[in-house]
């Protein structure tokens, strides 16, 4: 007898705590979702319990773990992410399999057809979708670039010409996207055009420096920055057609330039487009205004000491940066300023003639002032 009741009793507690489990997790759905066209990971993906607000988003890999109280197990479960037609399953298809692959279409989004508000969080996501694609769609690295390079200035009436051709190595390419990995992993030499001038610390300073920090692509930074995002105010300008593919043009600024945001350190007004493909989200174009306090002599993205007393004021300029065949191919920075009572304007450009990966010239430090 005294057997039977701690039967019962147990019996009991067994019954009562499974009652009380059907509110907690019970099952785990874990997975990657893809792109059924390339297999490529779909980062933030929206992934929730139909007619819930139970929910999780993919990482940037397209992995996810989404956890099912008992409760829901009837439910469905849904995958959306800009670009993609949206997908639905049972959440009991799910649990068949340990790890689960959901590969979602390719599908054209009409980003004109959403109001406001809606549109800005569309934009996010393609800037998003941009940025976590770089990895798989630029040059893995290392590789050389063949460059040459140009700047014009005019002081007064009086006009200089400055070549020099420039050879970049990057010892680790597009594999890991950062400001850091990008300062870090990118070097180059410069060597003076024959016949002319030398120009040293003494008479002048090139600007390849600034010119590949324009690569946003390569530092993933700026409007290219998820972390960033927020802070800028985005809006569909075009989807114009390029070569038969189909691109969106997203404008950009920042009514409150930050250093991080627009790259240059006493920005007051940034504002700027990015053409994106809307097949694989690489980059074909960046443009930028930025109007600047000041600059220091070796570098938009660096302060100027209190003490320092040469440096640029009332600096205004526009750049554009140029990918083709998913590399860098031209970096051109149109610039105005003065400096020592003197009104400059000036033009540099860096256009890449030929990139290779393989009898590579490795190159320790960057040569910021050529001359021989």
């Amino acid at each position: 007898m005294k057997t039977l009741t701690i039967f019962v009793v147990s019996l009991f507690f067994v019954v009562f705590a499974n009652a009380q489990d059907k509110g907690k997790v019970v099952r785990t759905i874990k997975g990657k979702v893809v792109s059924a066209e390339s297999n490529r990971p779909v980062s933030y993906t929206n992934i929730g319990l139909d007619g819930t607000l139970h929910g999780t988003a993919s990482d940037g890999d397209g992995n996810f773990v989404l956890k099912v109280p008992a409760e829901m197990f009837g439910k469905d479960i849904y995958f959306s992410a800009v670009g993609f037609i949206n997908e639905q399953f049972p959440v009991q298809q799910l649990f068949n399999k340990e790890f689960n692959i959901i590969k979602m279409q390719s599908q054209s989004y009409d980003v004109d057809e959403v109001d406001v508000a809606a549109q800005n969080m569309v934009l996010i996501r393609i800037l998003r979708m941009a940025s976590e694609s770089i990895k798989y769609n630029y040059g893995a690295g290392p590789f050389n670039l063949h460059c040459n390079y140009r700047i014009q200035k005019s002081i007064d009436d009086k006009v200089t010409n400055q070549t020099a051709s420039v050879l970049v190595y990057d010892e680790k390419g597009y594999s890991l996207p950062s400001t850091k990995d990008a300062f870090i992993s990118r070097n180059y030499s410069v060597t003076k055009e024959k016949n002319d001038d030398d120009y040293r610390f003494s008479t002048a300073l090139t600007n390849i420096d600034d010119l590949l920090g324009l690569d946003w692509v390569r530092s993933a930074s700026n409007v290219l920055n998820p972390a960033l995002l927020v802070d800028y105010k985005l809006k569909l300008e075009s989807q114009p057609k390029i070569a038969g593919k189909e691109y969106w043009v997203i404008s950009f600024r920042q009514d409150k330039p930050t250093p991080e945001g627009s790259g240059d350190y006493y920005a007051s007004a940034f504002k700027g487009k990015i053409t994106i493909d809307k097949e694989d989200y690489s980059v074909l174009k960046i443009e930028g205004e930025v109007q600047s306090l000041k600059n220091n002599l070796q570098g938009r993205g660096l302060a100027v000491d209190a003490s320092n007393k040469n440096f640029f004021s009332d600096v205004s300029y526009t750049f554009e940066v140029d990918y083709k065949d998913l590399l860098l191919s031209r970096v051109a920075l149109n610039k105005n300023y003065k400096t020592n009572g003197k009104g400059v304007a000036e033009q540099s450009i860096l256009k890449i003639d030929r990139a290779h990966s393989n009898n590579l010239t490795t190159i320790e430090q960057r040569e910021y002032f050529p001359g021989e």
